[in-house]
């Protein structure tokens, strides 16, 4: 248990009280027994280190996904890329650079017919389809690790996370924009001339004109019947190709259908969260047994707290950060005032990184994994207006020699993380040396190393809660009999020398 006063009592620190003292608390768990792979479903294949976290800072978890780690709950863990059989690479998206595909285009303009009332849905088809739905089957969702060990019973709920730093603020209601829609521009289309000996068109009759470039005519046509001088009308955006955010906003006033976005904070519980708590954990039981064929018994409320509401991540805010601070949110999809879609998100420092999706059945061909991860894109790219900084979007992890997960990399263009150096790198770059073997280095230099690897000469800066003290990690050994070097040594090495001196390691 922690007692009520813990001091840091060297470093680079200054002694001060625990509840003013605004750290990451984690176990290391160094697991490394087998299970079974989630993807080609082979037994004992799938490896993984862990640690479970009591708390942790946004910038802790922010380094930690940028050296391969990914939360499920409270609990972290890193593959061990060149041993499990389906290896699982970071994947981020760069938000600013987003271009959408044919495919992503068709789901978002049937999306918005389907708000205009243009196009009723039904649910009842089969589970399966389009690739690039994140959450279509079974096989195409990922896999999450659970901790198999018990971890300490620290109580921290006597500490006020609220009290520290600044005040708790919730993020307002965010609602979509209704805007007209905006006038459909068109192209010109340029012709070669074609020599006469050349079979082809008709050189004595006009080319065809493409269906753009005729209803520009037969709308300028109109303007000149109606008086108005149209010699003077800007054709600069004509060739512009359009934005996420212009399929977002072309929605005219007159939908029928409402659709309201809300992001509400979950850790702490925001008022917005308690308030839809029960309606969350009925989506999510509808969704994991009809996409996923989950038994109601694996669907419980304590579960589904413990897998996507909890969340180790203190809430933070900043004058340079977005008005509804970092940490971990929900943002609902609300469908005239019913709920139909939930994405998990984790809100951080350089990063929207996305937990979780899930929809209700009876919208399943609506392709709601598709079109929320683009709105999540959207917030992304929104976000980065209000803190520059924040500009990727992380998807979680890429599995290459999964057919079914290759999805994420249609979210272009998107970088691998080099399992090795921890450098980033083009996706299309990573999937040539994927396609010889399913673990890979991506870094093409061979004298590149990871720059920031813990050393042994850094175990010793290593802050160890130990009795309701923190004490560094050179004491503690001292203190402890039979401490395994070697683990420690470890952690050291997976975490990197960026949060080792920043994260406490709760010790027996």
């Amino acid at each position: 248990m922690l007692s009520g006063l813990v001091f840091l009592i060297w470093g680079d620190f200054h002694v001060q009280p625990w509840n003013e003292i605004r750290r990451s608390i984690i176990e290391y768990c160094s697991e490394h027994d087998g299970y079974k792979c989630g993807y080609c479903k082979k037994p004992n294949s799938n490896y993984s280190h862990g640690m479970w976290a009591h708390m942790m800072t946004v910038q802790d978890y922010q380094d930690l996904i940028d050296r391969g780690w990914r939360r499920s709950g409270k609990y972290c863990y890193k593959p061990l890329l060149d041993v499990i059989c389906c290896p699982m690479y970071t994947i981020r998206c760069r938000a600013l650079e987003f271009k959408t595909s044919k495919s992503q285009k068709k789901v978002m303009k049937r999306f918005n017919k389907f708000l205009m009332g243009q196009e009723e849905i039904s649910g009842e088809s089969k589970v399966s389809g389009s690739n690039e739905d994140m959450t279509v089957d079974t096989e195409g969702r990922e896999e999450f690790v659970e901790s198999r060990r018990r971890h300490q019973d620290i109580n921290i709920a006597g500490v006020d996370i609220s009290s520290i730093g600044q005040p708790v603020h919730y993020f307002p209601k965010e609602t979509s924009e209704k805007v007209s829609a905006q006038n459909q521009t068109t192209s010109n289309t340029k012709f070669k001339d074609k020599k006469e000996d050349v079979a082809g068109p008709d050189p004595t009759k006009a080319p065809c004109k493409k269906a753009k470039q005729a209803r520009r005519e037969r709308k300028l046509e109109k303007l000149k019947k109606k008086g108005i001088d149209v010699s003077n009308i800007d054709n600069s955006n004509k060739n512009k190709e359009k934005q996420l955010e212009d399929f977002i906003n072309e929605l005219q006033s007159n939908v029928k259908r409402n659709l309201e976005i809300k992001l509400v904070r979950t850790t702490p519980p925001s008022a917005e969260w308690l308030a839809t708590a029960k309606e969350t954990h009925q989506l999510y039981v509808k969704y994991q047994m009809a996409v996923h064929g989950d038994r109601p018994e694996k669907c419980t409320e304590s579960q589904f707290n413990g897998f996507l509401v909890q969340s180790p991540l203190l809430e933070e805010h900043s004058e340079v950060g977005p008005p509804c601070g970092y940490g971990s949110f929900h943002q609902q999809y609300w469908l005239d005032g019913k709920l139909i879609a939930v994405g998990v998100l984790d809100i951080l420092p350089k990063c929207v990184s996305s937990v979780y999706f899930m929809y209700d059945p009876q919208h399943m061909n609506l392709t709601l994994g598709t079109y929320g991860a683009l709105r999540e894109i959207a917030f992304t790219r929104h976000l980065h207006t209000l803190c520059p900084e924040l500009k990727y979007y992380y998807i979680g992890f890429y599995i290459h020699s999964c057919q079914k997960m290759r999805y994420k990399g249609n979210f272009y263009p998107s970088d691998l993380l080099c399992p090795e150096t921890y450098k980033w790198f083009p996706l299309q770059d990573c999937t040539q040396k994927l396609d010889i073997a399913p673990y890979s280095r991506f870094d093409p230099d061979i004298d590149s190393i990871d720059e920031f690897c813990g050393t042994d000469s850094d175990m010793k800066h290593i802050p160890v809660l130990y009795k309701g003290e923190v004490i560094p990690f050179n004491v503690y050994k001292n203190i402890r009999k039979n401490v395994n070097i070697e683990e420690v040594v470890e952690y050291a090495r997976l975490v990197g020398t960026k949060t080792i001196r920043r994260m406490i390691m709760a010790r027996l």
